[in-house]
């Protein structure tokens, strides 16, 4: 039987600079240059160049200018100023957790400067029984800006021990000691007002003893490269759980989020190796005022991602963040709290897409808030000092639920040159959900497609509905999935001109049996397509031969449908299979595999990071002969040595059933084989087509 702990906060604040007006405690404020720097002493421009600061304080600079300074505490279970007095601020008693894993450092800080200071910031971790003797890590700060505001910051301890070699934080005398510095210098001839605020610096301890399940299925089983654990009665685990969001190849390795689970219970960031080694949770998301909830995926930049969270922030509605695979991470953007009698706020909430990124500047959607609560486009500056609403959708009619430029976007937006594109989940003309686009600047908002009513009845349509997922963009071509609609119901796979013109249907996905939810090729895909030469390849949440999902390939021009692999049938009671169930993210072709997560399933019941192999192109039939027996020879050129499975249907179409009737294996050397029919004389037509497996 497992025990819950419960999380101890250790809140300690540097004190006796003033306060500033952001919260009421844990504030410290000080203006560096209207004010003697006493026993902080000053310096000139000590050791900042390449970008490295030295902790030594030296005598005062020259000048007037080059006036530096430092902010720094000591940790010793608990915090301690090192300005001053050197007195406890705050000590628990019997705190003698030796897992620095178990310790969260946080903290928000707000600098404002003068135009023309040149004011630059770090904050560095020292560690050590010995500060003088002990290692140290610079964590990144990258949003000095002008004005600025309150940036949120979060780093856990364990990740430093083990990527920075702080391994010195050993207790001494059944105490922690580790040092927390701000250090930062004015490079201005003229000296300006400078502030600093650091508030809500907190240690956060959390005991990790018998409180969650460890991860118990080390290294890939068949496709699933990672199985993820199986959450605690409280929802936690050491890995993460129901990834939602697909992943990205950064340094050589496979990098993800999970939307729940992790030792906080509110979603991770991970990476794994291509050969489902070397998985780590490298980020735990804390929820608010900390990032929680990533229901996206990451974006690159360099050897760091940015990323958004569904939760958390500040205010509870979502946030974008910053991070990198050593555990840092800060907040750039946390969304304005909502309105609790309309849920409308300003610049929107509940981020759940992939962010795009251009240069300085990140391109999103919310999926909610804004103006009229169904959701924005918006833009954010890198350093996260620059927030734009560029589009807030509008109210659909409460009757209809038809409006003229959709609502509720869920599955962000692509750029190319100085236009967005994106899909809204509902509303438009017929209630279905819009294809839209608009300028980087906010101008120009066009709806491309506006998707046709459901009949009321079937739940069917001519073109899909609720386009839940992003768009990928070739040769002047969109091309996306709805999870709704088209001929089955079940959602259909489209493309569309980037001026909107020539949509079209590239598959419908079939109706899926009432009883048994199967299927031959899926159903409600809800993730973004990717695209490899001129194949595409998605993800079905539902549907299959076994009612968990499929990964599917199909050319741009909506020939050659494939379902290149079906999860396998999960167990009714415990929500478990080998290798994953519902996957509700798109896949990354590397090579010849494409990679992917599922949501559900595997044997921990909380998803999987998988790889299937992609397949080998489909045959060609080179002739068919008609015998006097009324069998028919076919022949085949294919792959050399592949394995093909030949299927045959009497009528073509978005109904036809095509039947498996024989396997065959290719000339190891030419790619050639035949097979004859000896069925034909039971149909006066029959179509034939291959598949390699």
């Amino acid at each position: 039987m497992q025990q819950t702990l419960g999380t101890v906060t250790l809140i300690a604040a540097l004190s006796g600079f003033g306060i500033a007006a952001h919260a009421q405690t844990n504030v410290i404020s000080d203006n560096f240059d209207s004010r003697s720097l006493g026993s902080f002493g000053t310096t000139y421009n000590y050791g900042w160049s390449g970008g490295a600061v030295s902790s030594t304080i030296v005598s005062p600079g020259q000048g007037g200018a080059g006036k530096a300074w430092q902010l720094s505490g000591n940790v010793t279970n608990g915090m301690v100023e090192n300005a001053g007095a050197n007195s406890p601020l705050y000590t628990p008693s019997g705190n003698t957790d030796a897992n620095l894993s178990d310790y969260t450092l946080s903290f928000d800080l707000a600098i404002a400067h003068g135009a023309n200071s040149g004011l630059g910031v770090s904050l560095t971790i020292y560690g050590g029984s010995s500060f003088a003797n002990g290692s140290s890590y610079t964590v990144p700060i990258n949003l000095i800006t002008v004005g600025g505001g309150y940036q949120h910051y979060s780093v856990n301890m364990g990740t430093l021990a083990n990527g920075y070699e702080i391994g010195a934080l050993v207790p001494t005398s059944s105490q922690y000691e580790f040092q927390l510095a701000i250090f930062g210098y004015n490079a201005s001839v003229t000296a300006t007002p400078e502030t600093i605020v650091l508030d809500n610096l907190q240690i956060t301890l959390t005991p990790s003893v018998s409180i969650i399940n460890t991860n118990t299925f080390f290294g890939p089983d068949g496709v699933a490269l990672h199985r993820f654990s199986a959450v605690s009665v409280t929802g936690l685990n050491l890995d993460g759980a129901n990834p939602a969001a697909g992943l990205v190849l950064s340094g050589g390795v496979l990098c993800g989020t999970t939307l729940n689970g992790g030792v906080q219970g509110a979603g991770t960031a991970f990476y794994v190796s291509l050969d489902g080694t070397n998985f780590n949770a490298f980020r735990t998301f804390t929820n608010t005022p900390d990032a929680g909830f990533p229901e996206a995926g990451l974006a690159v930049s360099g050897n760091g991602f940015f990323g958004t969270t569904f939760a958390g922030g500040v205010n509870g509605v979502g946030s974008v963040f910053v991070a990198g695979t050593n555990g840092s991470s800060s907040l750039i953007q946390s969304f304005a709290a909502v309105s609790q009698d309309e849920a409308t706020n300003s610049g929107g909430a509940s981020p759940s897409a992939l962010l795009a990124l251009s240069g300085n500047t990140l391109y999103g959607t919310t999926a909610a808030g804004g103006a009229a609560a169904n959701g924005t486009v918006f833009s954010l500056s890198t350093n996260g000092s620059v927030f734009s609403d560029l589009h807030d959708f509008s109210l659909p009619d409460s009757n209809t639920g038809t409006n003229t430029d959709g609502a509720l976007p869920c599955g962000g937006v692509i750029l190319s040159g100085s236009t967005l594109y994106g899909t809204a989940s509902g509303g438009g003309t017929g209630s279905a959900g819009v294809v839209f686009s608009i300028n980087t600047g906010g101008g120009s908002f066009a709806v491309l497609h506006n998707f046709t009513p459901l009949d009321p009845v079937s739940a069917t349509n001519a073109d899909g509905a609720f386009p839940c997922s992003g768009l990928i963009l070739s040769n002047g071509v969109l091309y996306g999935t709805t999870s709704a609609g088209g001929t089955g119901g079940k959602g259909v796979v489209f493309s569309v001109g980037a001026d909107g013109s020539g949509f079209a249907i590239l598959h419908n996905f079939s109706v899926t049996d009432p009883l048994t939810k199967t299927n031959l090729d899926g159903a409600s895909p809800c993730a973004p397509l990717a695209l490899s030469g001129s194949n595409l390849y998605g993800t079905a949440s539902a549907g299959g031969a076994n009612a968990s999902g499929t990964v599917f390939s199909i050319s741009t021009n909506g020939a050659g449908f494939q379902t290149v692999y079906t999860f396998t049938a999960m167990n009714p009671s415990t929500g478990t299979n080998r290798d994953g169930a519902l996957p509700v993210a798109g896949v990354l072709p590397l090579g010849n595999s494409l990679y992917g997560t599922t949501f559900s399933g595997g044997p921990g019941g909380e998803g999987t990071v998988f790889g299937v192999a992609i397949p080998l192109p489909p045959a060609t039939i080179t002739g068919i002969i008609v015998n006097p027996d009324g069998s028919a020879t076919l022949s085949f050129l294919g792959s050399p040595n592949s394995t093909n499975v030949i299927q045959a249907t009497p009528v073509l179409g978005p109904t036809a059933s095509w039947q498996n009737i024989s396997t065959n294996t290719a000339d190891p050397i030419t790619g050639i084989w035949n097979f004859t029919d000896m069925t034909t004389s039971q149909s006066p037509i029959q179509f034939y087509r291959s598949y390699s497996r």
